[in-house]
């Protein structure tokens, strides 16, 4: 199916080609109205994925039409179909995919990253280990280390990318799974490791254990360890100090806000893209909080020279869609049912607060595809109460979630 096919075609630009072809394009069409796609997985495994990965991007409307309407997809997997065991496939443990796009040429260099943009530039020098990355959003973290991961793989090295996140889950999944000669033998027997949001792992003492066996092996081996983190070491709470101390062996480097209507104009010229500058004005102001999704979402859809109006008009439902967080689920189902923000968040267990909470949580889950943690870390709430909360909204009649976004 065409809109299908180029909708991939515009994805591998963004994630890779072989992450579209392992989880995309094994996907089967069963039926397609021109509203709705109706889409088979092999297992839940791919529809985990899709849901985590793509969902968000479908949400916000970058498959549309060929009238530029938005196209809701339906995914399915037959839970019935044979399968090999009822356990993680061996494929589990697996890097993040490079993306071709976030390259150091397409990386703005401004005087407050300099630094950071030259060390990276010298990777393979090993100069440092590990280099330890630090700031806001939006400062460019992610840029440098997959232009980083994309020198080092191209030299020959076995780069292994991913988020603290991800490791956790990698580790619990593991453990579950009586597996762990098989995760270390992967995290382990690699030339590079690059770890985004090293801070996720707070409080994991488990995952801080093995994580710290990790990094000591790859670092007596000589391997390069790449991490990032919203704060410098010395102010990451709830961290282990050895593995505080080990991130400080190499570099760190703050970074600060990048000027994102540079950027934009730089990743237009490195497609060619003649993006006046009143667009791009226009994209900065109006998609602060979704900037790029926005900017690739109106690179899918333009056909040939673009005006203001008419990249709005190719744009109005991407912005109804756009920013939805948890504390705007959180105040409207607070207002929705005549009670404060707080009252959702806090310890009661009247039932006036305790149902629009578990509504809130499951809407956390279900419009966000937030992990279980993060609903549990907003919430103040542990992770089976989560799961509890959520499992129980979704036993109820389908008009029980009284409240659309």
């Amino acid at each position: 199916m065409k809109i299908w096919d180029d909708f991939l075609a515009g994805l591998e630009q963004e994630i890779g080609a072989d992450t579209v072809s392992r989880w995309l394009r094994p996907l089967k069409v069963e039926k397609f109205d021109a509203a709705n796609l109706h889409l088979v997985a092999q297992d839940s495994f791919q529809v985990d994925w899709f849901e985590e990965h793509i969902r968000p991007r479908i949400d916000r409307g970058q498959l549309v039409n060929n009238n530029f309407r938005p196209i809701h997809v339906h995914l399915t997997w037959n839970a019935n179909a044979p399968t090999l065991e009822k356990k993680v496939p061996s494929s589990f443990f697996q890097s993040d995919a490079l993306n071709p796009d976030q390259n150091l040429q397409s990386f703005l260099v401004e005087p407050e990253n300099q630094m950071a943009y030259q060390i990276m530039a010298d990777v393979e020098k090993k100069a440092f280990n590990p280099i330890f990355l630090y700031g806001p959003r939006g400062s460019g973290k992610t840029h440098l280390l997959m232009g980083a991961a994309w020198i080092l793989a191209q030299s020959g090295q076995k780069v292994f990318y991913t988020t603290a996140q991800t490791f956790t889950e990698h580790v619990v999944m593991a453990m579950r799974q009586q597996r762990m000669q098989e995760f270390r033998k992967v995290y382990r027997d690699i030339d590079v490791l690059i770890i985004e949001d090293i801070e996720v792992l707070k409080g994991k003492t488990a995952t801080q254990e093995e994580f710290f066996h990790t990094f000591n092996t790859l670092h007596m081996a000589g391997r390069t360890i790449l991490l990032s983190s919203a704060n410098p070491p010395a102010k990451l709470e709830e961290i282990e100090p050895r593995l505080i101390s080990r991130f400080e062996w190499g570099i760190s480097i703050g970074m600060q806000p990048i000027d994102t209507k540079k950027a934009l104009q730089k990743k237009a010229a490195l497609w060619k893209w003649d993006l006046s500058s009143e667009i791009i004005d226009w994209l900065a102001e109006t998609f602060r909080e979704d900037l790029w999704s926005a900017f690739h979402a109106l690179a899918l859809r333009k056909k040939g020279l673009l005006h203001l109006e008419g990249a709005k008009l190719l744009l109005q439902d991407f912005k109804k869609k756009e920013a939805l967080t948890p504390e705007k689920i959180i105040k409207a189902m607070a207002t929705h049912h005549g009670i404060k923000p707080e009252d959702i968040l806090g310890k009661s267990q009247v039932k006036e607060f305790v149902i629009p909470r578990k509504k809130a949580m499951y809407l956390c889950r279900e419009k966000l595809k937030l992990p279980f943690q993060k609903i549990g870390e907003i919430f103040h709430r542990d992770h089976s109460t989560v799961i509890a909360s959520i499992e129980w909204v979704k036993k109820q009649p389908p008009e029980y979630i009284d409240l659309k976004f």
